[in-house]
């Protein structure tokens, strides 16, 4: 009796052992478990805080373009006001010159300081169509910015719309 209670006695204590194997097998497993959630959620924390960062520099960004987009669009109401102040000296040169002209058929002698005065008018009026025509470039191109800058405009709400939805999303991740 003594043998076989031993033998069962026996038979507990290597259930046991197995038993215990397991317990810590799976103890060291959960350890493992919790240690990958703890870098899982401490990457989650720094990806936050990283995402957080990358949004108020997008804001910031986005401020700041819609500040140049306002100095842009005033430059460019600027470059039309000096246009149309180009467009109505052009009208006038070429209204003098004109009258120049006539009073040159007209006149079987002309002096020095009339051809003079000529020159001078059609000097004022080839610089006015040069300066008119650059402005005229320097509008297109003012307008090229603005677009672009209305573009990366867009690009930004729709980065800082994804960043809020990647926040929100490791966020409930988390918890």
């Amino acid at each position: 009796a003594l043998l076989e209670e031993k033998a069962s006695a026996e038979a507990d204590v290597h259930a046991l052992t197995e038993k215990k194997k397991k317990s810590d097998s799976m103890n060291a497993d959960m350890i493992d478990q919790i240690a990958t959630l703890k870098e899982r959620l401490s990457s989650s924390d720094a990806s936050v805080q990283l995402l957080a960062k990358e949004k108020e520099a997008i804001e910031s960004e986005k401020t700041e373009l819609l500040r140049e987009k306002a100095l842009l669009e005033t430059d460019a109401a600027d470059t039309r006001c000096q246009v149309q102040a180009l467009l109505e000296e052009k009208a006038s040169a070429e209204a003098d010159v004109h009258a120049l002209t006539e009073k040159k058929k007209k006149s079987d002698s002309m002096n020095a300081d009339m051809i003079d005065q000529i020159a001078t008018l059609k000097e004022r009026l080839s610089s006015s169509d040069a300066s008119v025509q650059l402005l005229a470039k320097e509008k297109e191109a003012i307008e090229s910015e603005k677009t672009e800058l209305l573009r990366e405009k867009a690009l930004l709400e729709t980065d800082a719309a994804d960043t809020r939805c990647q926040v929100q999303a490791l966020l409930e991740e988390k918890a």
